[in-house]
């Protein structure tokens, strides 16, 4: 079942479109690579970028200085593969992955040779728990779990942490929308993604975060072809960030409170115009928690494909992002699936609504009232 295509005339409407830095927020940051005439290789607007991201996230947690470490990567999947190597993950190790989440989860798996398992998720939170990864651990030996933050939504890093200590099995959070919303546990591994429609977006990246200093420092050695002093001592990848995606990373770092107040507004915007629509359709909870990237609605009569294809006959860009679960994907068919009554229920539920710095309230008004005549 096709549920949305990414092959788009540029004319049509975006659901989604980047809040980047102008041309003269970066050219200070590209000045300086000019005068270094340096451009990758952990150059130093990479590292200034990395420590004062995780700067930023110190304070934004409330956490002592030099709690975090982190490494900045060429893409979220890189950050994901990169981890599960850190994690330990080695030819046919079983890998719990949640359903709904986007490809890259699983095919983060396959470099490794590791076995992507799919898990069923909650249908309330719309995430992997901890409680339904204990119940495969049960069943199966599980070397990894890969909990996804699905449409930015935080994950509970105190219980991740107890998972982890309880049954020895390693946890990575793919934190790929959710900067900032995120907290950073005590043991687990936290990926994010820097593309350009991420909220905190430089054009593509990753990042690496975690409370062990020594734990990145591999990480830096992996994205690094293996090396250390030009030795290849273990497995690795080119995976570093560009001089250049750092400059838009540290442009991005100074207008983030701007960024936050901006997709704040607008998911205010929509809060009230849903206020009329109580009855048929809300707005997912766990918004409330996070620095939305998309508008995700639960339709409460579960014809959220009738209501889609609606909607986009009347030239909304509507989406199903991370949609239809990934056990219905021809390339997962032949992953082993736990559980599929979580998934198949929002497969039904969920929608995602126009979301982005740049609409106004009239548009956004229209867009709801395009889905009340919808519903």
């Amino acid at each position: 079942m096709v549920f949305f295509s990414m092959n788009v005339p540029s004319s049509a409407p975006r659901s989604n479109i980047p809040d980047m830095p102008s041309v003269d927020d970066l050219l200070p940051y590209l000045r300086q690579i000019d005068e270094n005439r340096w451009y990758s290789n952990f150059g130093p607007l990479a590292q200034t970028f990395e420590t004062r991201f995780a700067q930023r996230m110190e304070k934004a947690h409330k956490l002592p200085d030099k709690t975090l470490s982190c490494v900045g990567l060429a893409s979220g999947y890189q950050a994901l593969t990169i981890g599960l190597r850190l994690l330990g993950v080695v030819p046919n190790d079983k890998v719990l992955i949640p359903s709904v989440t986007f490809p890259a989860c699983p095919l983060a798996a396959a470099p490794l040779g590791a076995e992507a398992i799919l898990s069923d998720v909650d249908p309330q939170t719309w995430t992997l728990t901890p409680e339904i990864a204990r119940q495969a651990a049960s069943k199966m030996k599980l070397a990894a779990v890969m909990s996804v933050c699905v449409y930015g939504f935080p994950l509970p890093a105190e219980e991740w942490d107890a998972f982890s200590r309880e049954t020895g099995v390693k946890v990575i959070i793919d934190a790929a929308a959710a900067v900032e919303a995120q907290k950073y546990p005590e043991t687990c591994l936290v990926a994010h993604s820097l593309h350009a429609l991420k909220p905190f977006g430089i054009g593509e990246g990753g990042l690496l975060v975690a409370r062990d200093p020594d734990l990145i420092q591999q990480a830096r050695e992996r994205i690094n072809f293996g090396m250390k002093d030009h030795i290849t001592y273990q497995t690795g990848e080119n995976a570093k960030m560009s001089e250049y995606h750092a400059a838009v990373g540290l442009a991005q770092l100074t207008r983030w409170e701007d960024i936050k107040k901006r997709r704040q507004k607008i998911y205010e915007t929509y809060k009230l115009f849903f206020e009329s629509l109580q009855d048929l359709t809300s707005i997912h909870p766990l918004l409330e928690k996070t620095i939305a990237s998309s508008l995700m609605i639960s339709l409460k009569e579960g014809n959220a494909l009738e209501v889609f294809n609606r909607l986009q006959q009347q030239n909304v860009a509507v989406h199903h992002t991370y949609l239809p679960p990934l056990y219905e994907h021809p390339a997962f068919a032949g992953l082993e699936v736990t559980g599929k009554e979580g998934a198949n229920e929002i497969k039904h539920k969920a929608l995602g609504l126009p979301f982005h710095a740049f609409l106004s309230d009239e548009e956004i008004g229209k867009i709801v009232q395009k889905l009340r005549e919808s519903l």
